[in-house]
């Protein structure tokens, strides 16, 4: 391939990555990678009361489908059959109680499956809660009662530590790195922001102008190329 056919692939490679980019500051809770331009955009509300933010430099643990653990900003969670998962249903991880072992988060199967779960919700020290009704024979009253189904773990990594991405959302730890894990409000973690739902970590406005850039720099390419070939052909027509 001559010179003038790989400065063009390079050219496209560089708006491929760019568009890669764009693409990834439109994730919630994507994270930043090597080359993008990171935003400390705050947190976006929302009625969810599963949706929480994390504090700034701490990552949820979540556990994949091939029984690894790895690590989201994106506290976007939901309720699929009882368990927390994250927007992949992935299980969301964290502990039933003080000491119990990190673990899949989940409401209780028996109220679940009698339908006795109201209002759950993520507060802000990551405690998963709802209301179960219950019945008083004494006076034959129904009443609520609030439930702890858990907390939901965070973790942190030592500064400068690139984990490996899995996907937008989605890394894994470095090799060789262990995450320092704890509840929020604990352990040097602050508290989670409730109702609220992370932006891309990723600058959007960054991102879309080096897409412009890439673009005019192919154009600038192709235009020297032309020029290139108008010069030649001049050339050739002048020796005939």
């Amino acid at each position: 391939m001559n010179g003038v056919g790989i400065d063009t692939v390079r050219a496209f490679e560089r708006i491929e990555e760019a568009k890669q980019r764009v693409g990834r500051a439109f994730v919630p809770g994507a994270a930043a990678r090597p080359g993008d331009i990171a935003s400390g955009t705050a947190p976006q509300r929302t009625l969810d009361p599963l949706s929480v933010a994390a504090p700034e430099g701490a990552r949820f643990v979540v556990r994949l489908r091939d029984g690894s653990d790895a690590y989201t900003f994106d506290g976007g969670f939901s309720l699929r059959d009882g368990a927390l998962v994250d927007r992949n249903g992935d299980a969301v991880l964290g502990y039933a109680r003080p000491g119990a072992p990190l673990q899949p988060l989940h409401i209780d199967a028996v109220d679940r499956a009698l339908h006795e779960v109201r209002n759950v919700r993520i507060d802000a020290d990551g405690a998963l809660r709802y209301e179960r009704e219950i019945f008083n024979p004494r006076d034959g009253r129904t009443e609520r009662e609030s439930v702890l189904a858990g907390r939901v773990a965070l973790a942190r990594f030592p500064a400068g530590s690139r984990l490996r991405a899995v996907d937008a959302r989605i890394e894994r730890a470095p090799e060789g790195v262990t995450a320092h894990l704890g509840t929020p409000g604990e352990r040097g973690f602050a508290a989670l922001t409730p109702h609220a739902r992370a932006r891309s970590g990723i600058s959007i406005d960054a991102s879309l102008t080096r897409l412009q850039d890439a673009y005019l720099q192919l154009e600038a390419l192709l235009a020297a190329h032309k020029a290139q070939g108008s010069v030649a052909k001049t050339t050739m027509d002048l020796l005939k």
